[in-house]
């Protein structure tokens, strides 16, 4: 098709945000690399501008940065790195900051699914500032075993302190002191003793109650 023809064709429908296909797209290679204005992804996703790795290159995943623009992820800057992903900085801090990453909104995820993560620094800090009610949490799960190991562990809270488990073993060489208002063991028997009666309390029998049905599984 001749020239005029797409100009013609660019002045009948010029290219808007988000299109897929662009007639106004650039490019400069060498046979090691290039770089992309208005480029087109396998996948339809648009590049505003593209560094890309060409040849020769021996990973499956490819390797550049680009600038989307279009589509769900619009406005974002996307990097493949089959290798490793490194950032160095803090040679002159501004301020005793020597990085930051801030989040406007939404959540940072961090994935390494057959991997380790560390975090490793002279202090480490995990602050929540929620609202109190249905923010402001600090979650840690984990599916096979939990250790912490401190010269000093100290625990505070405001409201209350819930531990549970299946089986609890406490070891200490030294002294072991609990200064308390009130004291009260529920064991699986107090399951006979009806709520009221006593002092024990509903929920302490119903607490008594899911043992017991528990010592059955």
């Amino acid at each position: 098709m001749t020239q005029s023809y797409w100009k013609h064709q660019e002045k009948k429908t010029p290219p808007v945000k988000g299109e897929v296909k662009t007639y106004r797209k650039n490019q400069f290679n060498t046979s090691e690399g290039g770089s992309y204005y208005g480029h087109s992804m396998e996948n339809n996703a648009k590049m505003a501008v593209m560094l890309r790795r060409i040849f020769p290159s021996p990973f499956k995943r490819a390797q550049y940065v680009g600038l989307q623009q279009g589509g769900a992820l619009d406005g974002s800057v996307i990097v493949s790195a089959p290798s490793t992903f490194q950032i160095a900085c803090g040679e002159a801090p501004v301020q005793d900051v020597a990085g930051v990453w801030y989040a406007e909104n939404g959540d940072i995820n961090i994935h390494a699914p057959r991997g380790r993560i560390r975090l490793s620094a002279m202090s480490i800090d995990l602050i929540a500032t929620g609202d109190g009610s249905k923010t402001g949490y600090v979650s840690i799960n984990a599916n096979t075993k939990f250790d912490v190991e401190a010269g000093k562990i100290t625990m505070a809270s405001d409201d209350s302190v819930s531990v549970e488990s299946e089986t609890m073993d406490v070891n200490t060489t030294g002294k072991c002191e609990y200064n308390v208002g009130s004291w009260k063991v529920i064991e699986g028997g107090d399951f006979f003793t009806l709520p009221g009666q006593g002092n024990i309390t509903f929920d302490q029998w119903a607490k008594t109650m899911a043992k017991v049905i528990g010592s059955f599984g």
